[in-house]
């Protein structure tokens, strides 16, 4: 809160208001008073002037007993749109949003070869395209989501083994391409961002959003602000170590979480169990080879009953519950929000990691920390990281120009 109220110090109370109601949500007069610092006469003076230029609007809480009724005040939906992009395999999700959250509209950019070159081009190339198919001038700022190491102060991507790239200026060199502010930040990062503003973590104010995928990624959120780290690596959970006499992961070190938990140790693990010998309904799937054998395939069969299948998942889930039990302990979080298609796929993976939280970490803490399933998809990647680049770059100018792009 304290980093982004400097900004807004800066800014002016206009923008200090539309930012606060962006971020938290509906609130009163009084509330605005509080989290601003400004006083009743310039929130009441700036709230009319918001509400002239149709970007706030008022909403009536309660039946009034008499007097007054009570009101809060909200940002008007679909006012102005934000762009946002998600990385993900070769392929980019662009979207277009409210500054409420909703999805106007988005679209899947493939590209090829897997270089930053060809990533940058394909996202440059489309944007122009989509913002003429949205029919609606965007704020002129960019925020995209992609795999590994981020620094997001200098929209630097350090490292991404799953790319194979490595101090890549991506804000710099779509910054050149766009015209456009543009703002970097990790994939798992971007996709807790969207929950905690906008969707499972939305009524906490101090959460931990842990996505499970190929990989594993978290983000950090206090007062609903992103912690980033002195490098960008606050949250790469997927790299504690859970095992010390584990398997060797790419980064070097032995017994990380992701090569425990995440879909590749699932599936690299059934597989060694099968080629043992043991038996299990995953034999019996249509055309079954051992060595395609994917994480959906063994979550579905854990909810069916299979020994092998849930023998495994609860392996996994395990570990994850431990770092979890960790989490707990460490940062006392009101919610833990696990995304990523093995939660949304394995509710038996997401029982035993809850359970395994609830026996190791302090009693007190785990009783009060409540888990939830993320509800966003691929889209949320790129709402949070719309979302980084309004917080890092808001401007009442913003509201009254449009975006070159789109002349």
């Amino acid at each position: 809160m304290e980093n982004i109220r400097k900004v807004w110090d800066q800014k002016g109370s206009k923008t200090a208001i539309l930012q606060m109601l962006r971020v938290h949500g509906p609130m009163s007069r009084i509330e605005l008073t509080q989290s601003t610092d400004l006083s009743r006469a310039t929130i009441s003076v700036t709230i009319n002037e918001l509400i002239e230029l149709g970007l706030v609007h008022e909403t009536v809480l309660r039946q009034s007993t008499g007097g007054r009724p009570a009101t809060n005040l909200e940002l008007v939906p679909y006012s102005h749109t934000i762009l946002g992009a998600d990385l993900n395999h070769q392929t980019w999700t662009l979207g277009a949003f409210d500054l409420l959250g909703h999805t106007i509209d988005k679209v899947r950019i493939p590209f090829s070869p897997l270089t930053p070159e060809a990533a940058i081009q394909a996202l440059v190339t489309e944007i122009p395209n989509f913002i003429k198919k949205i029919n609606k001038s965007p704020i002129p700022i960019l925020g995209i989501g992609v795999p590994g190491l981020v620094d997001t102060h200098n929209g630097l991507l350090r490292s991404s083994a799953v790319m194979g790239w490595q101090q890549v200026e991506l804000g710099s060199l779509l910054e050149q391409a766009l015209g456009w502010p543009t703002v970097v930040l990790n994939r798992s990062r971007a996709r807790g961002l969207s929950e905690c503003r906008y969707g499972a973590g939305k009524d906490y104010r101090h959460m931990v959003y842990i996505g499970i995928d190929s990989g594993i990624g978290a983000g950090i959120y206090v007062n609903r602000e992103l912690i980033h780290g002195a490098l960008g690596g606050a949250g790469e959970i997927g790299h504690t170590t859970v095992d010390a006499e584990g398997p060797l992961c790419p980064c070097g070190n032995h017994g990380c979480l992701q090569m425990l938990s995440a879909a590749p140790a699932m599936e690299l693990e059934a597989r060694r169990l099968l080629r043992m010998g043991a038996h299990s309904s995953l034999h019996l799937q249509p055309g079954f080879d051992l060595q395609m054998l994917k994480a959906e395939e063994i979550c579905q069969a854990a909810e069916q009953g299979d020994e092998l299948s849930s023998q495994v998942i609860t392996r996994a889930a395990t570990y994850l519950g431990i770092t979890m039990a960790n989490l707990v302990n460490l940062l006392n979080p009101e919610a833990i929000i696990l995304g990523g298609t093995i939660p949304k796929e394995c509710p038996s993976y997401v029982q035993t990691a809850v359970k395994v939280m609830r026996q190791r970490a302090m009693s007190q803490l785990s009783t009060a920390t409540v888990v939830h399933i993320g509800e966003f998809k691929e889209i949320g990647g790129a709402l949070g990281a719309a979302n980084m680049a309004l917080d890092r770059h808001m401007s009442f100018s913003f509201f009254t120009q449009q975006s070159s792009l789109a002349k």
